[in-house]
């Protein structure tokens, strides 16, 4: 054989260290766990009404929730897996494993025989077949000395669930952010839900003195995209109430310079009597900014016996 050769003998052993080393094996573990699964079984956005009959809307100013509720399942498994425990084969540590197997094989050697001999067995394990199963692994150039520190783990097979319970949970979360188109006959307004999930329709911006208002509709979106329809019909009552408090409004709009105190009066206490308080109290600045002196004095005592009853 030529000097080149073997000088490429020691080479192609190390290679076939690197390729064909072994991983170190220790003792299997089995592990037990919880593993839960939910499975959601319903979900819906729903727009609901606060307060009153959710049959009929009776307020001029409705409040309403948006949520979202689900439907999940939720089974609670015991799982059993065996866990493959090994010390993976690194071909650069036999260059110090090599050496130190020598002396450790040599140490469980002599160990094994004293613990035969004057102990009867008494010495550890640690000192006799650990330290010699060591030593055989680091003389062994396809395997490494067993090291916990550098241990991996690996699932065998397929692990085994046993079902241990199973339950079925609602949940309703509030909406937050969500924008909802707010229809009332023909008219439409966009808002957005508060961080409650609710939000506060005033109908009688949305309402015209040419049609009384009979429905309103709140869409929006479910989270597929899917558009999501709630309507609620007006009381004969408020829809009547509404009309005539956007005619009375839209009359102080278009002529702002009326000077009947008595009037004035009158328009007041039918909107406060309806329940329209926050466009009483706009309307009666708007008023009193109109009048002169003698105007507003007799406005006030006429708005004093009014209120009095």
């Amino acid at each position: 054989m030529s000097v080149p050769r073997l000088a490429y003998a020691p080479l192609a052993g190390l290679l076939l260290a690197t390729l064909t080393g072994c991983a170190n094996h220790l003792p299997e573990e089995t592990v037990n766990a919880m593993d839960i699964d939910r499975e959601t079984l319903h979900q819906q956005r729903l727009v609901q009404p606060l307060s009153g009959d959710p049959r009929f809307i009776q307020q001029p100013g409705p409040a309403f929730s948006a949520t979202e509720e689900q439907s999940f399942r939720v089974s609670t498994y015991s799982v059993n897996k065996t866990l493959e425990v090994y010390t993976p084969y690194q071909p650069l540590r036999e260059i110090y494993e090599l050496p130190l197997g020598v002396v450790m094989s040599a140490g469980g050697v002599v160990f094994s025989i004293v613990d035969v001999i004057p102990f009867f067995g008494m010495l550890p394990d640690v000192m006799t077949k650990d330290l010699l199963a060591h030593g055989v692994a680091g003389i062994n150039p396809l395997m490494n000395i067993e090291s916990q520190a550098r241990s991996e783990k690996r699932v065998l097979g397929t692990p085994e669930r046993e079902l241990i319970d199973e339950k079925t949970k609602q949940s309703r979360l509030p909406l937050r952010g969500v924008p909802v188109i707010a229809r009332l006959n023909g008219q439409a307004t966009t808002l957005t839900t508060d961080e409650r999930g609710r939000l506060n329709v005033d109908l009688l911006a949305l309402t015209t003195a040419t049609t009384a208002p009979d429905e309103l509709t709140l869409s929006t979106t479910g989270e597929d995209g899917e558009p999501i329809r709630a309507a609620f019909p007006l009381t004969r009552q408020l829809s009547v109430r509404l009309q005539q408090a956007r005619k009375l409004l839209d009359k102080y709009q278009a002529d702002n310079t009326l000077t009947d105190p008595a009037e004035a009066v009158k328009d007041l206490t039918k909107l406060s009597g309806w329940g329209f308080e926050n466009e009483v109290r706009d309307l009666e600045q708007r008023i009193r900014a109109g009048l002169n002196a003698s105007q507003l004095a007799e406005f006030d005592r006429q708005l004093v016996q009014a209120l009095a009853g």
